[in-house]
């Protein structure tokens, strides 16, 4: 097995109205060699509430295992940068904004960040929601006209506009949710009952179970509050994502895009596989012949190291990132 260095950092990221520190961490082979110089530095990102406290933490480790250098990060608001930005007090709580254009800037810097630390542009690889905002940082950076990434990895890419179908109420929670103020608080998740039918993430109880048990065990190993990290979420939150949709603007700078492996779970049933295909069919650079469907792989159930699903699930990203940006030493 090879031995793991973890490392943890920090990097500036540049919002709209100031620059901030958000803590991160770098995962590498301790061990220097000519592949880990020929391979590209990675940087992931994850979904709503998600980062190196969470999936970036299990991913990194499994691509450093392949001689892969790895950034990822709690985005603002949660985890280990629950109190940089995006919480807030009203009425004695704290309430959360999850917000995808901060994310998206998020990737951004964490690109800027890695690109400077190891002196090439990195591999993006992003879960669920976190593929929304890389998605949207990856067509800024083709329509700015500069520097690239190479490789683009989105896993179960869906946009929050097209989780409403799940929700047991989807137009009566919707419109409660619109007439709230911006900054009143609503559960994180809706599991379709009357106490949480305005909830900003639709969540089934069944996938809520197992996600609290995987993800809380995930995030009370990293000493950080456990998942989800909220308590409240904004209305803001929900109103700003459903119109968030990165896909629309995919036609500028069309050649400016970098070879993409789209891969999603064929038994997701919280995001569905249709959103890939989507994806694939709107997104303008290189790509595979059709989306990867893994067979058996459902939302995250199968997020685990020892799975024989995400270990097949690194492979082909591994492949995918040597196919397409391996240098020589």
């Amino acid at each position: 097995m090879t031995n793991i260095i973890e490392e943890d950092i920090t990097f500036p990221v540049p919002y709209r109205d100031q620059t901030l520190q958000l803590r991160g961490r770098v995962l590498r082979p301790a061990a220097p060699g000519a592949e880990q110089e020929a391979l590209p530095p990675v940087v992931f990102n994850s979904g709503f509430t998600g980062g190196a406290s969470m999936y970036g933490q299990l991913v990194g480790k499994a691509l450093a295992e392949h001689g892969y250098r790895v950034m990822t990060y709690d985005v603002a608001g949660f985890f280990k940068n629950k109190d940089v930005r995006n919480t807030f007090k009203r009425d004695g709580r704290t309430i959360t904004d999850v917000s995808l254009e901060d994310q998206k800037i998020e990737v951004l810097a964490a690109v800027s960040w890695t690109k400077a630390r190891f002196g090439r542009m990195p591999v993006v690889a992003s879960w669920a929601m976190g593929s929304v905002a890389s998605l949207a940082a990856v067509a800024e950076l083709a329509r700015a006209g500069g520097d690239q990434i190479p490789y683009y990895v989105p896993m179960n890419y869906t946009r929050i506009a097209s989780l409403q179908g799940l929700r047991a109420d989807q137009a009566g929670a919707h419109d409660a949710i619109d007439q709230l103020a911006d900054d009143e608080g609503i559960p994180p998740f809706d599991t379709g009952t009357p106490a949480t039918r305005l909830g900003y993430y639709p969540l089934d109880p069944a996938t809520q179970a197992y996600v609290d048990l995987q993800l809380g065990g995930y995030t009370d190993a990293e000493g950080v509050e456990r998942w989800p990290g909220c308590a409240h979420v904004s209305a803001r939150s929900y109103k700003e994502g459903l119109v968030f949709d990165p896909e629309a603007g995919l036609g500028a700078a069309a050649d400016r895009y970098p070879p993409a492996l789209i891969i999603h779970g064929a038994w997701n049933t919280l995001h569905m596989p249709g959103e890939s295909i989507r994806l694939h069919q709107a997104y303008p650079g290189k790509k595979q012949a059709r989306p990867l469907m893994i067979e058996g792989m459902e939302h995250g159930q199968q997020m685990a190291a020892d799975n024989q699903i995400f270990q097949y699930m690194i492979e082909q990203i591994d492949q995918g990132i040597r196919a397409h940006c391996t240098q020589a030493a």
